[in-house]
């Protein structure tokens, strides 16, 4: 992914707003709105939830990089993104 790309959000808090707010971000995972409410403050999500997230976020045609879940990515895969 581009860090030149507009729809590639930097942030949890982006993310969060993104995908409608804490409450929505909520059902979406079926996280507590109480665990999910200390997210945007973190610098990662919990990993368990990456690929709900990532596919919330490509139906808005929107994309986070993987390491906001904690995910690892290869300079090959960064270059293949690019």
């Amino acid at each position: 992914m581009s860090r030149k790309d507009s729809r590639a959000l930097q942030s949890t808090a982006e993310v969060i707003e993104a995908l409608g707010g804490l409450r929505a971000v909520s059902v979406l995972t079926g996280a507590a709105y109480k665990l999910v409410s200390g997210w945007g403050k973190a610098k990662n999500f919990p990993s368990r939830y990456f690929l709900v997230m990532t596919w919330a976020l490509r139906r808005k045609r929107l994309s986070a990089h993987p390491s906001l879940w904690g995910q690892v990515t290869t300079p090959e895969m960064e270059k293949a993104a690019a």
